[in-house]
């Protein structure tokens, strides 16, 4: 197991994979899996990461070593020799033709003709796990306030702030408390939902960020929640902190690999 960065890495992700791969091979691994470390169905989700796979895909499918040319050798040997002695008399069976490369030796030739499969695994986003908002649960349910807000980042895509809205949904039924949307980089945003629930007459609001992670956008966070404090210095607020790198999210991930996925050939055999 590793771990690989879509964006600031020294390295743009396919080629992350690609070094992974290249250590796994030696492990006689032949497929790998890649999780989605995501919140929401974005674009580094729906386009970016497919996208660096199918690179990562085209280099591996044009390019091989002779010793890759080795193994599929004698890998077909085997099935060949494996279909002869299974053969029975009566049926007529068509042993696999094996191609000839003229250049075997030479870098670059097409993977197509080694015929040797790898398989990227990629299960949904994180985000999309449905007991996602039960981990969310544990968050308020200690806290005491009157109406809370789940914030998130946000999406310009159609639809795409959809399952942010079910889980708030979800938090209210679960959790017997009101809880409304606010999203950092779309409307509604942070400020204007406290307006209208201060005007609504809640006192004690509690504000749930939808992140995996501290990073900059929750300190942003923070800073805003200390600025309404003294624009509402008659409102308690509490702030909890975002899901962290805990034993329950591991779960989740876990729970991911095993409920399925949807699988990106690097190459089908023909």
């Amino acid at each position: 197991m590793t771990t690989g960065v879509l964006e600031l890495g020294p390295k743009p992700l396919h080629q992350q994979i690609e070094d992974f791969w290249e250590y796994t091979r030696s492990l006689n691994i032949t497929q790998m899996q890649i999780i989605p470390l995501f919140l929401l169905p974005g674009v580094h989700v729906t386009e970016d990461i497919p996208a660096e796979i199918e690179i990562f895909r085209e280099r591996v499918k044009t390019s091989a070593s002779p010793e890759m040319v080795l193994q599929q050798e004698k890998s077909n040997l085997k099935l060949e020799n494996k279909l002869e002695l299974t053969q029975k008399p009566g049926l007529s069976r068509k042993l696999p033709e094996l191609k000839h490369n003229k250049h075997r030796n030479k870098p670059g030739f097409l993977f197509e003709e080694i015929n040797t499969p790898v398989k990227i695994n990629l299960p949904p986003y994180i985000g999309s796990h449905p007991k996602m908002a039960n981990l969310l649960a544990t968050k308020i349910t200690p806290v005491t306030a009157d109406a809370w807000i789940l914030i998130s980042h946000g999406s310009r895509r159609s639809g795409g702030n959809d399952v942010v809205e079910k889980i708030s949904q979800s938090l209210a039924s679960s959790c017997q408390v009101l809880v409304f949307t606010a999203y950092w980089s779309v409307p509604p945003d942070l400020k204007s939902r406290i307006e209208i629930l201060v005007k609504q007459g809640y006192r004690e609001i509690g504000i749930l960020p939808y992140f995996l992670f501290n990073g900059g956008i929750t300190d942003a966070i923070a800073d805003r929640v200390n600025q309404l404090s003294q624009i509402y210095p008659n409102i308690k607020f509490h702030l909890t902190t975002p899901l962290g790198a805990t034993e329950e999210l591991a779960e989740l991930v876990s729970d991911l690999l095993e409920s399925g996925y949807s699988s990106f050939h690097v190459n089908e055999p023909h």
